[in-house]
């Protein structure tokens, strides 16, 4: 079999009817809808470069898509803290790597999930070649220092494998934290739980009673847009600031833009006081998988009320109801995610450098280049099986 590729610079002139062929074909992940896709576009183009690759059977039959991104990108932001402290204060030419510029086959703003998708019936093997062959070729051209594929779960590597005989390194990350979505709703989780873990949630509940404090899903675009003013998109910076997992920060925009594209599928999980968010949680469900996003709350009020706690138990309730299959529940704070029967599934990238200074360190060093957070076994929470 022959395979080609089409390029595309823009989300419109992608042929549509082929792209989504090949993602209902390989069961992609909704961050590879057009509607996403496209809200990406318009937020992320003033700070990354982004392109969009279908691949042909014989110049005909889509068998696989991807998006790619160029962005820069600061090792100290998510680098071996080890590493991170050595590039921070140790001698001037290392400061280079707090501006590295990358080439993602992945789009901004796809937690824990790829950007990549390729129908059963391709050979993989032939598809990341030709992929890697188009983003050596681009990266080269635009004097970038490494080429990454991310994210994947261990039921993808069996067909991404093949890129370590590219040369590439494949590096475990943060893992995603999986809730069994058994049950019904919260309520019903809570019941199930065993009294002491019973009794951390209804004392974190109890500090909301009488306090003014209103738990809400919002899903009305008119009023998303009204109440995540930039006021609120700053609580969600700060909680990113305090990560220290911080791959990137998404702008305002790509969350106006999700709410513009995808109506009936993004919700905003809102705590609000006299009318103003002060915790709130980004999720995005398809008709599988509920995927739990990015976070935000007013650190001022966090302790008196366990805002962080109550708006991850309304999204726990949110998950349960919409009867998916999955529910993701992000790559960071695992203890607490552990002690709520998280279950955590690796998450890898497959990388490698351009260059011979660039190829010997992502060779070599490429363990190190992302903090590791090791995976806790869920807890034994429950008084029965679920």
């Amino acid at each position: 079999m022959a395979y080609t590729f089409r390029v595309f610079n823009s989300v419109v002139d992608i042929e549509r009817a082929a792209w989504e062929e090949v993602c209902s074909l390989s069961g992609a992940p909704i961050f590879m809808d057009l509607r996403f896709v496209a809200a990406v576009e318009v937020a992320m183009k003033s700070s990354c470069r982004l392109w969009y690759v279908l691949i042909y059977e014989d110049g005909v039959r889509p068998v696989a898509c991807a998006g790619m991104a160029a962005m820069k990108v600061d090792l100290t932001d998510f680098g071996d803290r080890r590493v991170t402290w050595i590039v921070k204060y140790g001698p001037r030419f290392l400061s280079r790597f707090r501006n590295m510029n990358m080439l993602f086959c992945s789009l901004p703003g796809s937690p824990g999930d790829r950007s990549i998708a390729v129908s059963p019936s391709a050979e993989s093997p032939k598809v990341l070649a030709l992929l890697d062959s188009l983003m050596v070729t681009f990266a080269i051209d635009a004097g970038l220092d490494a080429v990454v594929f991310k994210e994947f779960a261990p039921t993808d590597l069996e067909w991404m494998n093949p890129l370590l005989k590219l040369g590439y390194q494949r590096v475990e990350i943060p893992p995603m934290h999986l809730l069994d979505p058994s049950f019904e709703s919260f309520s019903q989780y809570r019941d199930a739980l065993r009294t002491h873990y019973r009794k951390q949630i209804n004392r974190s509940v109890r500090k909301l009673q009488d306090s003014g404090i209103v738990s809400t899903i919002l899903t009305d675009p008119e009023e998303i847009l009204s109440m995540y003013t930039p006021d609120t998109h700053e609580m969600y910076c700060e909680m990113v600031r305090r990560s220290d997992l911080k791959i990137e920060v998404l702008p305002i925009e790509y969350y106006r833009q999700l709410v513009y594209n995808m109506n009936g599928q993004i919700e905003l999980i809102a705590l609000t006081k006299d009318s103003r968010i002060i915790a709130f949680g980004w999720c995005v469900c398809d008709d599988i998988t509920y995927h739990m996003m990015y976070a935000g709350l007013d650190y001022r009020l966090n302790n008196e009320f366990d805002l962080y706690f109550n708006m991850v138990y309304l999204s726990f309730d949110r998950a349960f109801r919409r009867r998916v299959k999955r529910i993701h529940v992000g790559q960071t704070a695992t203890a607490f995610k552990s002690r709520m029967g998280c279950v955590s599934e690796p998450r890898y990238i497959y990388a490698k450098g351009i260059g011979f200074f660039m190829s010997g360190l992502f060779h070599y060093c490429s363990n190190v280049l992302v903090i590791k957070k090791p995976s806790n076994p869920p807890a034994n929470i429950f008084r029965r099986k679920p």
